[in-house]
C-alpha cells in the first residue's frame, strides 16, 4: 500500500483556494488509481479468468461427475412435509446425535438420520397476528432456529425468530426437554432471512454478529452473558451503534475463536472506497473475550473491536478480486482459515477459494491503522500509541481514557490479510460458491485435506488439496462432481466419524458418503482417480474404502503420490443406477405392454479407449402374456349308473396362463356329452323339509293413541316352506307389544248458551209493563280420554235477566254462573296431515289465575282426519313427507363368498315409509373372500326368480362320484339378495297394472257416489213448506238417543203476547235464505223462518252438533260449533 503524505502551505485566500482545488484532485486520483473502477477492470478481467470452470452443458460426459440418482443410492435423504428450512446442524459426538433446527421444529437424529426425537416449537398465534399486523408475509411469521449451542455436558441453547420476537430455551441435550427461558434479542435475528453467526465459549459467554433489530437495518457484533444466575447477565457489549466505521450494513458469514480473541467474517460495503464509487470488501473482526467495553467513553462498546480487509484475487498488473466472502471453515488443527468468494451479482460470474494463516491474520491487526481525520479528507496510514487494549491488556486506570479515545478512533486496519498463496486454491468462472466444508484424509503415504463447495448449480465439488512445502506448489484438485437435489442449500457440515457430508436444504436433510469407490471397476480406474478415500483391494479385487484393521492395510494400494486425477488414461465404464419402472410395448405385437427400466454406462463413461460395460442395458418385466388352451383331457366316468348321466372332459387356460392384462381363453373349459345305454333309475324319495319361519313383517299401527294400546306383527313359515310332510314351524306368527303408554290429555268442551227461556210472566200493574223472568244455561264436558264417547257431563251453569219493556238486566249467577267465559289463546298445529291427529290450546294468562278458573288449562282437540292417500311408489321410489329414522346396522353378506349384498333399513317416523323423502331400503355390494375352486361342480343354473322377502336362488350339481379333498368344495345351493334394476320390466308392468286398477276404482266410486245422490234426492224430497217455524228434532240419528243436544225441550206457544221491546229472540226474515247444517243432525236442511219464542233461534243458529258415542276421534261435530265452544 503506498502511503501520500500532504502539506498544505498558508498564503492569501485566493491561493489557498486553487491549492486545496488541486489537492482534492490528486486525492481523488490517487485514491482511484489504488482502487480501479470496474469499468477499467472489465476488459483485463475477462483475459485473465481462468479457464477451468464447469461445463454444465457436458458436464454428464465427465468421468468425475455423479448424477443425483446415483449419488443417492448411497445416501440418505430426510424430509416431513409440515417442515421446511433445515438451516442448522449440531454435532453431538459423545451422543452419537445430531441435534436439527428446522421451521417450528427441533429433531435430535442418530448419525443416520434416524429420528430420535421431535420437539415442535411453534410461535403463538397472537404474536403470528401482531407479526402480520407488522406488514410481514406469513411464511415469515413463524419461529425458525437460528442458533444452536452447546454448553457444559448435558445442555443445549437454541434460539427461534419466534415470529419477529426472539426467544430462546435451555434444553437438556439427551430428550430436548424444555429447562429454562431467555430473551433473544441480540442472540437471535428479528428476520428468517437475515445473516447470523455465533459460538459460545466454555464460561458462558455468547458471542453473535447478526442484525438486533426489527427492521434488520442495525447490524451488529455483541457480547452476552446467558447464564441468568452470573453477574453480568443483563449486560451487553455491542459495536457503536449506527456508525459506518465500524460496521456498515454487514452480512455475517462466520465465527471462530483462537486464544484470546474472537474472530468474525463478513461483507459490507467499503467505506474507504466510498470516494470512487461502490464497493463491497469481504471483512474479518477481531474482539476480545475479555473486553469490559467501556465506561463514559464506549459505554457498553466493544474497546478491542478492529476489522481488516481479505483479499482473495488473482494476481496480476491489475488484481482480480473476488470481493464478496459467502462462507468459511476454520482448521482449529492447522490454524488455518479456509474460505470462498464471489463476485458481485451484478458482474461475471467468478468464483475462488482461499486459505489463510491464524498468524498472517494477527499480523494484519498487528499493523498500522487506517483511519480518515474529516469526511473530505483522504484515508492514511496511522500508528497509535495506545493499542494495548487491541491485544487484550487490559490498561491502566491513568491511561484509559486515552486507550478508550484511540478505540473509538480506530477500528479498520491499513494493511489486508493476504492469502497462503498468491493465486486462489481454487477458482471457477460463470459459476458461484456458497458453502464449504473441510476434512483431513490420511492416507496411506500423505496427509490431504478435502474440501468439499457447494455451487449456484447444486453441485458439490469434492477437491483435493495439498499444502506447498519445500519449494513444492500448493495443489488442489478436482476429484468428483456430486449432483444434489434442485434447493436451495443452507448448511454443510463435514462430521469424520461417519465420513458423511450433511447437507442442510430448505425442504430436506441429506447425509452423503464421501467415498464412492464402488464407481471405479477396475485397478487402474481406481488408482487414477486419486481419491483418497479409494484404494485397490487385492483381495477382493474391488475399490474400496480404507479398512481399520491393520493387517488388511498391505492389501489395499494407493498412489505413492496423490495428484490430480488422471483423465487422459483409459477409463473403464461402470453403469449408473437402474430408473424406474416404465410402460413399454413389445414391437411385434399392438395390444400388448411390459414394465421397462434401463441403466446408463456413465457412472464413469468409458473413455480413452476403456472398457465399455458388461450387461444388459434394459431389463423387461410384467409382459401381457395372452392365454391359450391346454389339450382336452380323456372323458369321465358318467355321472351316474342309472338314468340320465353325462360325461365330461376339460381342458385349462395354462397353455400358457393369461398374466399381466392379457386376454383370457375364448370357449368352455369344460365339454359334456350324454350317457346312452343306462337303466331307468328308482324313483327316489324326496326327504322331508320342516318349515322355518321367514323374517318378522312391520309393527302394525298402534290401537291406542294414548292410555295404552298394543300393535303386532306377523311371520310367516316360508324360510321354507313345510315340504314332503315336514314339520310345521314352531311357534307363534304374531307378536305383540305395548305402545302410546303415556296418559291422554284431558279433553274439555263447553256447550254453548242455551236461547233464553221464560220462566216467568207477570205484569206490572202500577207500570202497566210485562215483566219476564228469564234463564238460560251452559253445560260442561271434560274426560283424559281420545273418546268423546267417554266425556261425562259436568255441573250446568245457568244465568237469570229480568226483561222490562224490552230492556233487560242480570240478576245474579247460580252456580258459578258470574265466572267470565275463559278465553284460550290459537290453536296448535296438527301433529299428523292426516290420518287422524290432536292439537292443543291453552288458557290464556293460565299461570296467575288459578283461582279465577278451575280445570284443566289446556283443551285439546282431533283434527286432519282424513285418510293418508296410498302413493303409487315402487319400494325404493324416492318420495317427500316426514322424516327418517336412524339407519339400522348393515346385514351380514348375502354371500359367504365372492360379490354380495348387504343392505340397512329405516323406518318413517310419524307415517308410512312412503310419506317420507328418501329411500327405506340401503344396498350396497360386500366382497367375502374368494370363492373355492370349481373343480368337480357342473355349471351353476340360472337364477330364480325373486321372491317376495327379495331373495333369489341357484343350485349347481357334483359330478364326482368320489370327491377328493380339492374336488367340489364350496355349497351346493347359493342365495343371495335380489340386485334392484334386474326386473326393471316386471316392475313397470307390475307399475301400469296397479294404475289401471286404481283408475277403475275411481270410475266405480264416482258412479257410486252419484247413484247414492239421485236415489237420496228421490227418496228424500222435501214437502212444500206449510209452516214457516218448523222445529228440528232434538235428538241426533244415532241408535242411542242424544242426550248432549243443545236444543232445549220447552213446550212450543203458539201465540205469544206481543210487547213493546225488541225481543232478543229475532229470527231471519228473508223468506230466500238457507242455512244448511253441517253436523251430525243432516236430515233437517230446511228453511225455519218462524221459529217458536220457546227456539228463537234458527235450527242453524242453535247448537246442532252431537257427539256420536261410536266415534274414537272428535271429528264429528261442526268447527264453528268447535269455535264456540271452547
Amino acid at each position: 500500500m503506498i502511503t501520500h503524505h500532504y502539506y498544505l502551505p498558508i498564503s492569501n485566500p485566493y491561493t489557498n483556494t486553487i491549492m486545496l482545488l488541486q489537492f482534492l484532485i490528486l486525492i481523488i486520483t490517487s485514491a482511484c488509481l489504488h482502487y480501479p473502477t470496474e469499468a477499467s477492470l472489465k476488459p483485463h478481467h475477462k483475459q485473465q479468468l481462468p479457464k477451468d470452470g464447469t461445463d454444465y452443458d457436458h458436464l454428464e460426459n465427465d468421468s468425475r461427475f455423479i448424477s443425483y440418482k446415483d449419488l443417492m443410492v448411497t445416501a440418505k435423504r430426510f424430509a416431513e412435509p409440515d417442515t421446511a428450512s433445515y438451516s442448522e446442524l449440531l454435532v453431538d459426538v459423545a451422543r452419537n446425535q445430531i441435534i436439527v433446527g428446522a421451521r417450528d421444529t427441533l429433531y435430535r437424529m442418530s448419525f443416520d438420520l434416524d429420528v430420535l426425537e421431535r420437539s415442535d416449537w411453534e410461535a403463538i398465534p397472537t404474536q403470528i397476528s401482531m407479526c402480520q399486523a407488522k406488514g410481514q408475509s406469513e411464511q415469515v411469521c413463524r419461529n425458525y432456529v437460528r442458533v444452536l449451542q452447546t454448553f457444559g455436558e448435558n445442555q443445549l441453547y437454541a434460539c427461534g425468530t419466534n415470529a419477529f420476537n426472539p426467544n430462546c430455551t435451555w434444553r437438556q441435550m439427551e430428550n430436548l426437554t424444555v429447562t429454562g427461558y431467555d430473551n433473544g434479542v441480540g442472540k437471535c435475528p428479528f428476520n428468517p432471512k437475515s445473516n447470523i453467526t455465533s459460538l459460545m465459549t466454555d464460561n458462558g459467554k455468547m458471542f453473535v454478529g447478526t442484525a438486533t433489530d426489527f427492521s434488520g437495518g442495525d447490524g451488529a457484533i455483541l457480547k452476552s452473558e446467558v447464564i441468568q444466575n452470573a453477574p453480568n447477565y443483563n449486560k451487553v457489549i455491542r459495536t457503536k451503534q449506527y456508525n459506518n466505521n465500524w460496521l456498515y450494513n454487514p452480512q455475517f458469514v462466520g465465527s471462530f475463536e483462537a486464544g484470546n480473541f474472537v474472530y468474525f467474517l463478513f461483507r459490507e460495503p467499503a467505506m474507504e472506497y466510498i470516494n470512487c464509487g461502490k464497493a463491497i470488501y469481504s471483512r474479518i473482526a477481531r474482539v476480545c473475550k475479555n473486553d469490559p467495553g467501556g465506561d463514559q467513553i464506549l459505554r457498553d462498546n466493544w474497546t478491542s473491536f478492529l476489522k481488516a480487509r481479505l483479499n482473495c484475487s488473482l494476481p496480476g498488473e491489475y488484481p482480480f478480486y473476488f470481493d464478496e466472502i459467502q462462507h468459511m471453515v476454520y482448521s482449529y488443527e492447522e490454524d488455518i482459515l479456509y474460505a470462498t468468494f464471489t463476485t458481485p451479482d451484478n458482474s461475471i460470474h467468478g468464483s475462488a477459494v482461499c486459505a489463510y494463516n491464524l498468524s498472517d491474520i494477527n499480523a494484519a491487526f498487528d499493523g498500522p491503522f487506517k483511519h480518515q481525520e474529516h469526511i473530505d479528507y483522504a484515508w492514511r496510514e496511522v500508528h497509535p500509541q495506545h493499542s494495548s487494549q487491541f491485544k487484550c491488556h487490559m490498561p491502566s486506570a491513568n491511561t484509559r481514557s486515552k486507550h478508550l479515545l484511540e478505540s473509538s478512533k480506530y477500528q479498520l486496519m491499513d494493511r489486508a490479510v493476504q492469502p497462503l498463496t498468491q493465486t486462489p486454491l481454487y477458482h471457477a468462472q460463470l459459476e458461484r460458491f456458497s458453502h464449504i466444508a473441510l476434512d483431513v484424509v490420511l492416507s496411506k503415504t500423505e496427509k490431504i485435506n478435502m474440501l468439499f463447495i457447494n455451487t449456484d448449480r447444486n453441485v458439490i465439488k469434492k477437491l483435493s488439496l495439498k499444502h506447498g512445502v519445500a519449494g513444492v506448489p500448493t495443489q488442489t484438485c478436482l476429484v468428483e462432481m456430486w449432483k444434489t437435489e434442485d434447493q436451495k442449500i443452507l448448511n454443510m457440515k463435514y462430521l469424520k466419524v461417519t465420513d458423511s457430508l450433511y447437507v442442510g436444504s430448505e425442504n430436506s436433510l441429506t447425509r452423503i458418503p464421501a467415498q464412492h469407490c464402488s464407481r471405479h471397476v477396475s485397478r487402474i480406474s481406481c488408482l487414477n482417480a486419486m481419491d483418497p478415500y479409494c484404494g485397490w483391494n487385492e483381495l477382493v479385487d474391488k475399490c474400496t474404502p480404507q479398512y481399520l484393521r491393520e493387517h488388511m492395510t498391505k492389501y489395499w494400494q494407493q498412489p505413492e503420490e496423490f495428484s490430480c486425477p488422471v483423465l487422459t488414461a483409459p477409463i473403464d465404464g461402470a453403469w449408473s443406477t437402474w430408473s424406474d419402472w416404465y410402460k413399454c410395448s413389445k414391437s411385434a405385437e399392438e395390444d400388448g405392454d411390459c414394465l421397462c427400466r434401463n441403466r446408463v454406462c456413465n457412472n464413469p463413461r468409458p473413455q480413452n479407449g476403456g472398457k465399455d460395460c458388461e450387461g444388459i442395458t434394459t431389463e423387461v418385466t410384467n409382459c401381457t402374456v395372452h392365454g391359450d388352451w391346454t389339450d382336452w383331457s380323456a372323458w369321465s366316468s358318467c355321472s351316474q349308473t342309472c338314468g340320465i348321466a353325462v360325461k365330461t372332459r376339460r381342458r385349462t387356460c395354462s397353455n400358457p396362463k393369461p398374466a399381466f392384462g392379457g386376454r383370457t381363453c375364448v370357449g368352455p373349459e369344460r365339454a359334456e356329452m350324454y350317457c346312452s345305454n343306462l337303466p331307468p333309475c328308482p324313483l327316489p324319495k324326496q326327504a322331508a323339509v320342516d318349515g322355518g319361519w321367514g323374517p318378522w313383517g312391520e309393527w302394525s299401527e298402534c290401537s291406542h293413541l294414548c292410555d295404552g294400546g298394543f300393535r303386532i306383527r306377523r311371520r310367516e313359515c316360508n324360510d321354507p316352506k313345510p315340504q314332503n310332510g315336514g314339520m310345521e314351524c314352531p311357534g307363534c306368527n304374531i307378536e305383540y307389544e305395548d305402545c302410546n303408554m303415556q296418559s291422554c290429555p284431558e279433553v274439555r268442551k263447553l256447550s254453548g248458551w242455551t236461547p233464553w227461556l221464560i220462566q216467568q210472566n207477570r205484569t206490572d200493574e202500577a207500570e202497566g209493563v210485562t215483566v219476564l223472568t228469564e234463564k238460560r244455561f251452559r253445560f260442561s264436558c271434560r274426560a283424559n280420554t281420545p273418546d268423546a264417547s267417554t266425556m261425562h257431563i259436568g255441573v250446568a251453569k245457568t244465568e237469570n235477566r229480568i226483561c222490562r219493556d224490552g230492556i233487560c238486566h242480570r240478576l245474579g249467577e247460580a252456580n258459578s254462573a258470574s265466572e267470565p267465559e275463559p278465553e284460550y289463546s290459537e290453536w296448535g298445529p296438527c301433529n299428523v296431515t292426516c290420518g287422524g291427529g290432536v292439537q292443543h290450546r291453552h288458557l290464556e294468562g293460565s299461570s296467575g289465575s288459578s283461582g279465577k278458573h278451575r280445570g284443566k288449562h289446556t283443551q285439546s282437540r282431533s283434527c286432519n282426519m282424513h285418510p293418508c292417500h296410498e302413493l303409487p311408489a315402487s319400494f325404493n321410489e324416492v318420495v317427500a313427507a316426514h322424516e327418517w329414522s336412524c339407519w339400522s346396522d348393515w346385514s351380514p353378506c348375502s354371500v359367504t363368498c365372492g360379490v354380495g349384498l348387504k343392505r340397512r333399513t329405516r323406518k318413517c317416523l310419524g307415517g308410512h315409509d312412503k310419506l317420507c323423502n328418501g329411500r327405506a331400503i340401503d344396498e350396497e355390494k360386500c366382497e367375502m373372500k374368494p370363492c373355492e375352486d370349481f373343480i368337480g361342480w357342473s355349471t351353476w343354473s340360472k337364477w330364480s326368480d325373486c321372491t317376495t322377502d327379495g331373495i333369489r336362488f341357484r343350485h349347481r350339481k357334483c359330478l364326482v362320484e368320489d370327491p377328493s379333498v380339492t374336488e367340489c368344495r364350496g355349497e351346493e345351493f347359493e342365495k343371495t339378495a335380489c340386485v334392484p334394476g334386474e326386473c326393471e320390466g316386471a316392475q313397470m308392468a307390475s307399475t301400469a297394472t296397479v294404475v289401471s286398477i286404481i283408475s277403475i276404482v275411481i270410475l266405480l266410486y264416482a258412479i257410486t257416489i252419484f247413484m247414492t245422490f239421485w236415489m237420496t234426492r228421490r227418496h228424500y224430497r222435501p214437502a212444500a213448506p206449510i209452516l214457516k217455524n218448523n222445529t228440528p228434532s232434538p235428538t241426533s240419528y244415532d241408535t242411542y238417543p242424544n242426550q248432549y243436544s243443545s236444543l232445549p225441550t220447552k213446550d212450543i206457544y203458539d201465540v205469544r203476547p206481543k210487547v213493546k221491546r225488541q225481543s232478543s229472540f229475532n229470527m231471519s226474515s228473508s223468506p230466500t235464505s238457507k242455512n244448511f247444517n253441517t253436523g251430525t243432525l243432516n236430515r233437517n236442511n230446511i228453511n225455519h223462518n218462524h221459529t217458536p219464542k220457546v227456539l228463537a233461534k234458527t235450527f242453524n243458529d242453535c247448537e246442532t252438533g252431537t257427539l256420536k258415542r261410536t266415534s274414537n276421534a272428535l271429528n264429528n261435530y261442526r268447527s264453528n260449533i268447535d269455535d264456540e265452544k271452547f
